[in-house]
């Protein structure tokens, strides 16, 4: 039995219900990812053996087996490999699925981050647990605008479950997602996202009431307190009208960019991230500790802001808010919030190499069971990656689905054969990298790689 098959064989019970068992074909459908120019259901049932069209139908629109304990499995797995680390972080991002018409489960048009402009699309929220660069998918859920909510005929005919119909921000979706995989006993340190849940303060302080810590980027003109506010009740005036009960704060908020602007060149930090292809990565950071209050809590939140800039091009910059403890290292801190792109690689890797954009189902049970199985097939990937690290630590994701598909498709050829061509690239690679370096005047070696992939 090799590896591919060992890893299907821990999943086989999930699909099966009574006396049916769709486990062969959902093996077929993991295997047709691989394989399949396009993984749409004819493609796949083309490329892999005895699969069948109509059994692979089933097997996403009909069968009785939950996606949910599915990808409940896939988070243990993703644990068991990246979970338990100091930069272990889950992090949250959505992701937009061009669509055309209006019949596909929550299209319409909206926001898609993929093309950066108003699209018609369907947006699905996303959980990862990221360490190191391994990052694998664990939690899918799709977002329902309020146009779908609110016609029970939309959702009839989509067959969305009734206690799936109440309309829930991405927000409130991320949160939920935080208490599943803290309830599952998942194992990660910070939880990360971009700016889209940053922009909400609400959202970072039910994550911080949650327990958890938090590195979540924010927008330009997010304001904050360099002093702390002290709310207090307003002093009356005078003898007649109403008494005062709000809080007020006794100083000025200040814009995150406003700030910034001000700080002295000596106040940035050069730091050295991490080692990549490319050559090392090196950024400028500046942090402080701020003070946040959304003018109703008797008690201000006190975080750290930390800004993270191109030491090349001062206008690419991120802002962040972060719980962490007071005496973190700023060189701890960048690399956390440096974790949270990874999970944009993740899910690029996932619609490029496994087709997880390129599904035919339109009903609400079908999206879901399309992204759990792409996300089976993202965590076997991740798991070689993670795997052969030490000895091929330029692999990617395309190199690991060429792998097995030369496998699935050539049983009979020699491992050898496939070897030379994935030692022929990383030969290429490998050369490529130590020539960046030594514009750079380093000498690289392959342990620094390694050592940026744990």
């Amino acid at each position: 039995m090799n590896r591919l098959d060992a890893f299907l064989e821990g999943f086989r019970d999930y699909f099966k219900s009574g006396t049916r068992n769709v486990a062969d074909s959902a093996s077929a459908f993991i295997r047709g990812l691989f394989v399949a120019e396009r993984s749409n259901l004819q493609q796949i049932s083309e490329s892999i053996d005895d699969a069948g069209h109509q059994n692979l139908q089933y097997l996403v629109s009909e069968a009785k087996w939950d996606h949910q304990a599915v990808q409940r499995k896939i988070a243990q797995g993703a644990d068991a490999l990246l979970g338990g680390h100091d930069d272990s972080v889950l992090i949250i991002d959505e992701s937009g699925f061009t669509k055309k018409g209006e019949c596909s489960v929550g299209v319409r048009r909206q926001w898609n981050g993929r093309l950066g402009k108003v699209d018609n699309c369907q947006v699905g929220v996303f959980a990862a647990l990221s360490h190191g660069i391994g990052v694998a998918l664990i939690d899918a859920r799709l977002y329902l605008p309020k146009e779908w909510t609110e016609s029970k005929r939309r959702c009839d005919k989509a067959h969305i479950p009734t206690d799936c119909r109440e309309f829930k921000t991405k927000s409130q979706i991320a949160l939920e997602m935080i208490r599943n995989a803290r309830a599952q006993g998942l194992r990660f340190a910070f939880v990360g996202g971009d700016a889209g849940y940053g922009k909400e303060p609400a959202f970072l302080r039910a994550v911080e009431d949650l327990g958890e810590k938090f590195m979540v980027d924010v927008h330009s003109n997010q304001r904050i307190f360099l002093d702390n506010p002290s709310p207090e009740i307003a002093t009356r005036k005078g003898t007649s009208g109403r008494i005062p009960k709000a809080l007020v704060s006794t100083r000025k908020s200040v814009r995150v960019d406003t700030w910034m602007k001000k700080q002295p060149k000596s106040a940035w930090q050069s730091l050295q991230v991490r080692h990549a292809t490319t050559g090392p990565i090196t950024v400028d950071a500046i942090y402080r500790q701020v003070w946040l209050w959304n003018g109703t809590e008797e008690k201000p939140r006190r975080w750290t802001l930390l800004i993270v800039r191109n030491p090349t091009d001062h206008d690419d910059l991120h802002y962040a808010l972060t719980n962490a403890a007071e005496d973190t290292k700023l060189l701890n801190l960048v690399q956390i919030e440096r974790q949270r792109f990874w999970i944009e690689h993740a899910l690029g890797d996932a619609k490029s190499e496994i087709g997880m954009a390129q599904y035919e189902v339109r009903s609400w049970i079908g999206w879901h069971r399309h992204m759990t199985l792409c996300m089976m097939a993202n965590l076997f990937s991740v798991m070689e990656r993670v795997r052969v690290a030490s000895k091929i630590p330029l692999l990617s994701a395309r190199d690991v689905r060429c792998v097995i598909a030369e496998m699935i498709v050539h049983p009979e050829k020699a491992r050898d054969k496939i070897y030379k061509i994935i030692a022929s690239r990383q030969k290429q690679r490998w050369a490529s990298t130590e020539n960046r370096y030594k514009k750079a005047g380093l000498n690289p070696s392959y342990n620094s790689l390694v050592c940026s992939t744990k």
